[in-house]
């Protein structure tokens, strides 16, 4: 594996650093927080995660919005999550001829593979966002008095995009992971 391409800006690193520990949050109180939305097992717990869902996802559409703006500000970084043209998207194609050579793509802000897979995730994530955001105004007792049962439908959508969440979450884990085993140069978007 060859060294980093281009350095991850300071602000970008603290961004991810943010949007991984919400999005780690929120991912796993979800888990315990099925039983509210059955009618089973309705612990006090349970609620105090769930409004600690709600209020913890708030605070990650501010952060997904705070990296949008820096994907807007930062072109290379756009390049890297949206490598759909050029040299970009070349590098998607030699990073599967690579992977079947069982070679993995090289790190850092470069578009490629490992640049598209983060802004499917980035989408993904933002997808869910949008519908929190949407949801937390529409239960009842949070915003508008809206009629039982319109929440449903952003519900539902939220569930199935975080089937694709936690696929991104697990893989993404496991690439990191074994890209630190063929290369510890991959841990150093965690300096400050």
């Amino acid at each position: 594996m060859s060294e980093v391409i281009q350095e991850w800006p300071r602000s970008t690193r603290w961004i991810h650093a943010g949007f991984a520990l919400v999005v780690t949050f929120l991912l796993f109180s979800e888990l315990d927080m099925k039983a509210i939305w059955k009618k089973v097992g309705e612990l006090p717990f349970r609620h105090l995660l769930f409004h600690a869902h709600m209020w913890v996802g708030m605070f990650a559409t501010l952060i997904i919005l705070a990296f949008w703006l820096e994907i807007m500000r930062i072109k290379n970084l756009r390049s890297h999550l949206f490598p759909y043209n050029g040299e970009y998207l070349e590098n998607v194609c030699s990073d599967i001829k690579g992977l079947v050579d069982r070679r993995l793509p090289p790190s850092g802000m470069r578009g490629g593979l490992p640049g598209m897979v983060h802004g499917f995730g980035l989408l993904a994530v933002t997808g869910m966002a949008i519908l929190g955001f949407i949801m937390f105004f529409l239960i009842p007792n949070y915003g508008v008095a809206a009629p039982i049962g319109i929440y449903q439908l952003p519900k539902k959508l939220h569930d199935f995009l975080s089937s694709f969440v936690w696929l991104y979450w697990w893989g993404h884990i496991a690439m990191a992971a074994l890209h630190t085993i063929k290369s510890p140069v991959v841990l150093r978007v965690f300096r400050p």
